[in-house]
């Protein structure tokens, strides 16, 4: 696995966005890793929504591992958390948990959220939204 796919680059894959299926389709399936909260999100927002079948459908689908968040990813996360928070920047706290994870496991996180992810360090970040390669 070299890639965690936050909500937003999963949304761009289920509404067929095509730079980003150009970007994914370069890939293997077992490159990337969908994070619990990531997975969590996804159910909420499909739950919310007015055709709440339709999108759980969609959402079970996916064939991407669901990475469970462990100690290793909560002891990063922490880290994060207590650096941006004392740097007077902090972010989300559903993606520091996901930055945790990432950071964790040394994988790259695609998201389109690069603004806020590029505050956390040493962790890598692709947007998979702009142009393709």
């Amino acid at each position: 696995m070299k890639y965690l796919l936050d909500a937003n680059a999963v949304i761009a894959l289920l509404k067929g966005e095509p730079t980003f299926l150009e970007h994914l389709r370069a890939h293997l399936p077992t490159d990337f890793g969908l994070p619990a909260i990531v997975a969590h999100e996804l159910y909420y927002g499909a739950y919310k929504s007015q055709r709440a079948a339709a999108n759980l459908g969609r959402i079970e689908a996916l064939q991407f591992e669901v990475i469970p968040f462990d100690a290793e990813d909560a002891q990063h996360a922490s880290e994060i958390r207590a650096q941006l928070a004392g740097a007077g920047t902090p972010i989300g706290p559903y993606d520091v948990l996901i930055a945790g994870q990432a950071r964790a496991r040394n994988l790259v996180l695609v998201t389109h959220n690069v603004r806020e992810f590029a505050r956390v360090p040493q962790l890598r970040v692709e947007d998979w939204h702009g142009e393709a390669h």
